[in-house]
């Protein structure tokens, strides 16, 4: 599927096996709802328990765990302060080089994890210093509030989710590695034409 589908009330995201070691996606009829409760914020979230397990069993660097933590832990679920939220609930107020002074990272350390997340689909970027994390897998919130950032989601055509099995991480950096190490040997096939300098005219010897 292009996009991920808008999962409505009674309805949830169901992943199975594929045989190859990925994951198919489906959508089934559900007659309850895993709900998740504190005292700031009640709710669910559709697929809490597949993006664990992802991560439990998923080969990456610790430094994209850090920054995959940091960035679920600023999304605020507290509906009470919603006249003084800076972005809308959902949506987390960060950029680089905050995710750098709060995880302790280099930039490139940063920068890499945010690409990755991006590629499978798990956050995009909803405008500069906003991002968006999957409202599928990350937010916790009511059916009302779930169908609305879903169709946020789908209508900036977000990233196509992907639920990485465990060398896919190692696979991505290779393929990378790839394309840049193929684009440098264009750029060094292309011809550099020396452009001979123009010579100013000589001014007539004045008498």
């Amino acid at each position: 599927m292009d996009q991920l589908p808008i999962v409505r009330p009674g309805e949830r995201v169901v992943a199975r096996s594929d045989g190859k070691g990925g994951l198919i996606l489906g959508v089934e009829k559900i007659k309850g709802r895993e709900f998740a409760a504190s005292a700031e914020c009640s709710g669910y979230v559709l697929d809490a328990r597949l993006l664990m397990d992802v991560l439990g069993s998923i080969k990456m660097p610790g430094s994209w765990f850090q920054v995959w933590c940091k960035s679920v832990a600023l999304q605020n679920a507290n509906r009470a302060d919603d006249q003084i939220r800076t972005v809308a609930r959902g949506f987390v107020r960060t950029n680089q080089r905050d995710l750098q002074a709060r995880c302790n990272l280099s930039a490139a350390s940063v920068n890499e994890a945010s690409q990755f997340f991006n590629h499978i689909g798990w956050m995009r970027n909803a405008k500069p210093g906003v991002l968006q994390l999957n409202p599928w897998l990350t937010v916790a919130g009511t059916s009302g509030e779930q169908e609305k950032w879903q169709k946020l989601w789908n209508d900036a055509k977000g990233p196509v989710c992907i639920i990485p099995h465990a060398d896919y991480p190692t696979e991505w950096r290779k393929a990378r590695a790839e394309e840049k190490k193929a684009a440098e040997a264009a750029r060094r096939k292309e011809k550099v034409v020396t452009l001979r300098p123009k010579r100013s005219p000589r001014k007539a010897a004045s008498a």
